[in-house]
């Protein structure tokens, strides 16, 4: 009973999150909303644990029009496994739309690190010994969402073994 109750609350807080997210406006990207309304390539919306928006960020130039700093990143947590979206500002080779995507399967992960340095931070996984993703992110922002997207990565891999 008590996991049914944690799965609802998390549930509940994910949907808060992607409403936050589908509220944006121009600042959640096109093809992050279609992601998340239509199809997280897994199976479906309701396959989603939990989700990380990382904001684009802009520098202004002399005549005030934004320019790309940061991408925007959208971590996805599923069932299965994790969807890693990226803004693509330069021609990117495997790209949806103008944006990088990158699908992992919680079995095919070895492991994953969160490292904290003043207010930057590092999110990394690994498979095969090889860094598969790098996303920094400002820890004032992001570090608490990056602590609970760990834990449900590390519960579903436990899930993984037990099995």
């Amino acid at each position: 009973m008590t996991e049914i109750k944690n799965r609802d609350q998390l549930k509940k807080r994910v949907e808060e999150k992607l409403m936050d997210i589908l509220s944006q406006g121009y600042k959640a990207h096109y093809i992050l909303k279609k992601v998340l309304k239509d199809d997280t390539l897994f199976v479906d919306n309701r396959d989603i644990l939990d989700v990380i928006f990382i904001k684009r960020e802009e520098l202004y130039d002399n005549k005030n029009r934004p320019e790309p700093f940061s991408p925007a990143k959208l971590l996805i947590a599923t069932d299965y496994g994790i969807l890693i979206l990226e803004e693509g500002f330069e021609e990117i080779t495997d790209n949806y739309l103008g944006y990088s995507m990158q699908k992992m399967y919680y079995k095919n992960m070895d492991s994953v690190k969160l490292d904290i340095c003043m207010l930057n931070g590092k999110f990394k996984i690994y498979s095969g010994g090889n860094e598969l993703v790098l996303i920094e992110f400002e820890t004032t922002k992001y570090f608490k969402d990056f602590e609970e997207f760990i834990k449900i990565i590390h519960d579903n891999k436990m899930a993984e073994y037990c099995k």
